[in-house]
């Protein structure tokens, strides 16, 4: 019985062996193995080298990427034999056994590199003769499905290099920050040695290194046998000079939080190259760092900048903290991809689909006065109204009232829908946000600006950013036309500059880039980004921890850094060499400076101003208009009389304007009253326009407060009226003079409520009133 149950043993255990000897392997035998990432820039420095899963450095490198010195090395070094013997060395084998377990002089492995690589591959445990028997068949069956090239490529990729590094790429890397391919013969040999006993030669400490040193001497000496005279000659220049061995702690750690964020994407596939260029990388952290010093005494204690090349929209520079590992500052937060407020960087986008949706063209005259958009009243940032203000200048200074204005008026798309499609992620209702949108009353990252830079930049083509290098990736989407996409970078092109650099007797010519600063509500950050020749620039002053700071202004915070860092890259100006207004819809044809619109003959001024034949808006200037005077009393005459009156031009700016203008102390030669008995001349004059109450708005009132509440309404009037007439339901309430308010008695139900100037002219508008609940 016992001898049938061994031979059903033996039969069983022959068919298992016989089953895995012929089993042909679907994938790599190190399938198993994760590996680390070695990330590089555009020019091939290293960044970093993360580790594997396990915890271990292991690169891997394929077949031909070794150095043949390595190859002939370690095949004179471990096994001479390996290209003629079956996986096992048997007479080597056999001296083994009888040296380790029959004499007892010494223990002797005569593992050849095909069952080292067994061994690694299906975790044996080789010291147990059990486990060495496995080690055997499997070095056979390895060299049954696998070329010989095969095995040097797995041994070459899982061998252990000292402590926690495997691979002689990641060796190479972590040692002599070189790749396989590119090592000298003494740094090969240095490498070829160390597998046979990574733990005593290690070259991370002084005995293993001597160690280490010793046995290459000895290599060398057997291997200088084998070179060419060539090689024998650069050999000996290099032999006998020190060997220097970097620590695992001396590999370079670069673009922390750029890197960072490529680990999200857990690239798993050896080395990857990417965007960044490591040399463009040390300007900005050395100019955020000459600026956030300058600046301790005004609180400025972080900072951080993305740096794109426009053409492309490849990453060259990503600075996520001012100090990565300053905890005081959170420097581990990555500025780069935290969503804060804009400020105003988002307000070019309003200008260009306004200009795209015919509402403006870069001279249009805006109106920077009170308005109020159903329950939102916009400010400006000096708290102040300017009047009348071209839409170029309104951009630059960054006035707010214009911008809502516009962006109210957007459509198809509103300003809304084209930062959602536009990519911008996790974006709340509409409603959450109403107009303040355009001021930066939302959550944007500078990724995304820098994204949407990319857009004015590239024609109105929008494109993601890329960070690796030769990216097949790449779609655009116009949101933009390249005209308006050229006149927004015109437009902003003519904002000042910050923080010039001047030499006494030099005369340098100060580069032109298409710029806008933001500032977010309660300073808590400050921002500048722009465009010139090559580079979109983003820059950001602020705390990770939302800290407020008055000092925290665009323009003063980070608009001197941006022109640091774009002059430290030696930037051009953004239209230097360009030739684009010739191929693009646009030409410059007469305006009426003073009023932005085409000139009529009585404009006192005219320029010359961009246009998009068949989309800028054509309004012809009616401010400045000509009327007869009566010579004798002055005022305003019913007709033209030969000898009795006298043609003047007047200007007649809407009464919101002339309320500036007088707040101002500016003198316009605005119209005499009529004489008694005339009746008015409505064909060139404007509508009144209703400022309150406010289109759609539903005001609520406190049910013990009814008695005492009002509403209050106002109306725009033109420049020659001066009295508005209201009425409610086609009921007279009360008359008000130009730009002051009428305040209503409300009562409940909706209502249509119609103001009349002087002229007959009218506007209406409905409202509806109720209880709050």
């Amino acid at each position: 019985m016992k001898k049938l149950f061994l031979a059903l043993f033996i039969l069983l255990l022959g068919g298992f062996f016989a089953y895995k000897w012929y089993q042909v392997p679907d994938k790599t035998i190190l399938a198993w193995h994760t590996y680390s990432t070695l990330y590089k820039d555009a020019n091939n420095n290293p960044l970093r080298l993360t580790l594997a899963d396990d915890e271990k450095y292991r690169l891997w490198v394929p077949y031909d990427a070794i150095s043949k010195h390595v190859v002939d090395a370690t095949i004179m070094y471990e096994d001479k034999y390996f290209y003629s013997h079956p996986g096992v060395n048997f007479p080597s084998l056999w001296r083994a056994f009888v040296s380790t377990y029959i004499t007892y002089d010494r223990r002797v492995g005569a593992s050849t590199i095909t069952m080292q690589v067994a061994k690694v591959a299906f975790n044996l445990k080789s010291r147990e003769i059990s486990g060495k028997l496995q080690q055997i068949f499997y070095a056979l069956w390895l060299e049954q499905h696998y070329t010989k090239q095969q095995i040097l490529e797995f041994y070459f990729n899982s061998v252990s290099y000292g402590g926690n590094i495997e691979g002689i790429e990641a060796a190479s890397q972590i040692y002599f920050h070189k790749s396989v391919s590119e090592l000298n013969i003494p740094q090969a040999l240095s490498l070829v040695v160390i597998p046979q006993n990574p733990t005593k030669r290690n070259p991370l400490n002084e005995e293993g290194y001597k160690n280490m040193i010793t046995a290459r001497d000895h290599l060398n000496a057997l291997y200088q046998e084998t070179l060419s005279p060539k090689d024998k000659e650069d050999n000996k220049a290099w032999i006998n000079l020190p060997l220097h061995v970097y620590t695992r702690e001396e590999f370079p750690f670069l673009a922390p939080h750029f890197v960072n964020y490529l680990e999200r994407d857990k690239f798993n596939s050896g080395i990857i190259h990417t965007t960044l260029d490591i040399n463009k990388q040390n300007i900005l952290e050395k100019e955020i760092k000459n600026w956030l010093n300058k600046s301790r005494t005004k609180g400025f204690t972080n900072a951080c900048a993305l740096l794109i090349d426009k053409k492309s929209m490849e990453v060259k520079a990503w600075v996520g903290s001012a100090d990565f590992y300053n905890e005081k500052i959170l420097g581990q937060v990555d500025g780069i991809t935290a969503k804060r407020s804009p400020g105003s960087t988002l307000k070019p986008f309003v200008y260009a689909l306004g200009m795209d949706q015919s509402l403006i063209h870069p001279n249009t005259l805006l109106k920077d006065t009170p308005y109020r958009l159903q329950a939102y009243t916009p400010e400006n940032y000096d708290r102040v109204f300017l009047g009348p203000i071209s839409a170029t200048k309104a951009l630059i200074y960054s006035r707010n009232v214009p911008a809502v204005r516009l962006a109210s008026q957007l459509t198809t798309p509103s300003f809304y829908t084209f930062l959602k499609d536009a990519g911008v992620s996790d974006m709340k209702d509409p409603s959450f946000y109403g107009m303040s949108i355009a001021l930066g009353g939302m959550e944007v990252t500078p990724l995304e600006i820098g994204k949407l830079y990319g857009a004015i930049a590239n024609g109105g083509e929008l494109e993601d950013v890329h960070l690796i290098k030769d990216d097949q990736n790449r779609t655009q989407t116009k949101v933009l036309s390249a005209e308006s996409a050229y006149l927004t970078l015109d437009m902003l092109r003519k904002n000042p500059s910050v923080g010039t650099k001047s030499i006494v007797g030099v005369h340098k010519k100060e580069e032109k880039y298409a710029w806008k600063t933001g500032t977010s509500f309660a300073f808590r950050d400050a921002l500048s980004v722009g465009i010139g020749n090559k580079y979109i620039l983003l820059v950001w002053i602020g705390n990770f921890d939302g800290t407020p700071n008055p000092n925290f202004v665009g323009r003063e915070a980070a608009g001197p850094l941006f022109f640091n860092i774009m002059r430290a890259l030696d930037e051009k100006d953004v239209f230097a060499n360009d030739t684009s207004p010739a191929l693009l819809n646009i030409s410059k044809v007469d305006i009426c400076e003073s009023t932005g619109a085409l000139p009529s003959k009585l404009c006192p001024k005219v320029k010359k101003g961009w246009f998009i034949p068949g989309v800028s808006p054509i309004t012809v200037s009616n401010v400045y208009r000509e009327i007869p005077i009566n010579i004798k009393t002055g005022l305003r005459a019913c007709k033209e009389v030969k000898g009795k009156t006298k043609m003047e031009v007047f200007e007649f700016w809407p009464s919101d304007i002339q309320e500036i203008f007088l707040m101002a102390g500016v003198k316009k030669k605005s119209p005499p009253p009529y004489e008694s008995g005339c009746t008015k001349n409505t064909q060139i004059s404007s509508e009144p326009t209703i400022q309150s109450p406010t289109e759609g708005l539903i005001y609520t009132l406190e049910p013990d407060k009814i008695k005492e509440s009002r509403i209050p309404f106002t109306a725009i009037l033109d420049a020659d009226s001066h009295k508005a007439f209201w009425y409610v339901d086609k009921a007279f309430v009360g008359n008000s003079e130009s730009n002051k308010p009428l305040f209503w008695k409300p009562k409940l139900g909706e209502f249509s409520v119609t103001v009349i100037d002087e002229k007959g002219l009218s506007a209406s508008r409905k409202i509806k009133v109720e209880l709050a609940q």
